[in-house]
């Protein structure tokens, strides 16, 4: 029966469900506002063929629609389909359009905090880590500050479950990383570079076209789910375990000039929808990842392996030389990041 159960209408059913819900949150507020229509664009980086495009980016529009009463109208737009990816903080600095979810790193040449919002290799154990880091810790205000230095309103984090690794060879011991290409950004790209691999950077559709052409040998592919959806497992021998990170973040951003417009109730809204699609996401990918691992070992299409514990402990301490590396380039903005995450992973016992 399993079979003949589509995993992603399971999912769509969850979704459906919580976007129900939580448009009976806050109806109250959104109904007692003013009834003028707001309506805005949004623009991702996710391809529009793996799951959670929908699942997760369209269902937060329709949240935000239903929460709001149809107060705030947002249009969930493709990659590309306003400014290219690379250049949509600047865009939405600009007001060229309003909102966007989108990947951190993109933009830490110019602001190096944002590589800290995805979150370092083997840092948060878990969500609830990364949840105290933002908000109890305080990071989300260091965000919001460098953010808003470029006219760019840092919403929150939207999380998901894990890093996982498709490669060509085995990866039991820093020794195997020696040599190869790896598609990653940010500072974990410097991490795997002191390990001795290479780090190459490509957007995600070339990225899977360069690991099907053999031009890189490794990919750290967010989650395993999207990954798969992306068709790595075809051409992959592979899957190291454990997750790289157990928890990994995009975010949602929009023009600041147009949030500072927003009523109270709005904003509200926003940041609530923003952490419902943590939840949404963090699900989709924690199940469809068990999925995907299962139907790897029985359909014996590939072999797991795992890095031993002197490999993750020492990739541990290479992620916080980089940082300390960052806070020293950055002492404005990355050095406060920086000491909140080593003090969230000292009172947890990993350094």
């Amino acid at each position: 029966m399993a079979e003949n159960i589509s995993r992603r209408k399971v999912i769509k059913a969850g979704m459906a469900a919580a976007a129900v819900g939580a448009a009976a949150v806050m109806p109250r507020v959104a109904r007692a506002a003013s009834k003028k229509k707001i309506k805005w664009r949004m623009q991702t980086h996710w391809p529009t063929g793996v799951g959670y495009y929908k699942d997760v980016y369209v269902n937060f529009c329709d949240r935000v629609r239903a929460a709001s009463d149809g107060e705030l109208d947002i249009t969930p737009l493709p990659p590309g389909a306003i400014v290219p990816t690379k250049d949509v903080f600047e865009a939405l600095g600009r007001g060229l359009f309003e909102i966007s979810l989108i990947w951190p790193t993109y933009w830490m040449g110019k602001i190096p905090v944002a590589a800290h919002i995805n979150g370092q290799l083997f840092s948060w154990a878990n969500a609830a880590e990364m949840y105290a880091y933002f908000y109890d810790m305080g990071a989300i205000e260091v965000f919001r500050q460098a953010y808003g230095d470029h006219g760019v309103q840092f919403v929150g984090p939207l999380p998901m479950a894990g890093v996982g690794l498709f490669s060509r060879k085995p990866i039991r011991t820093l020794d195997d990383f020696k040599g190869f290409k790896v598609r990653s950004t940010g500072i974990a790209a410097q991490v795997f570079q002191k390990a001795g691999a290479t780090p190459v950077f490509f957007p995600g559709t070339p990225a899977c076209r360069a690991f099907h052409f053999f031009w890189f040998m490794i990919t750290p592919w967010r989650l395993i789910s999207a990954g798969w959806d992306m068709k790595l497992q075809e051409v992959s021998k592979f899957i190291v375990r454990p997750n790289l990170a157990e928890i990994n973040n995009g975010e949602i951003i929009m023009n600041q000039k147009k949030w500072n417009a927003l009523p109270p109730h709005l904003q509200a809204i926003l940041e609530e929808c923003t952490r419902s699609a943590g939840i949404d996401f963090l699900k989709w990918t924690g199940y469809n990842d068990i999925l995907d691992i299962k139907m790897w070992n029985d359909k014996k299409m590939g072999e797991l392996c795992t890095l031993d514990e002197d490999s993750v402990a020492q990739m541990r301490k290479f992620s916080i030389e980089v940082v300390d590396e960052y806070s020293k380039k950055d002492p404005k903005y990355s050095a406060k990041a920086g000491q909140l995450l080593k003090d969230l992973m000292k009172m947890a016992g990993r350094i």
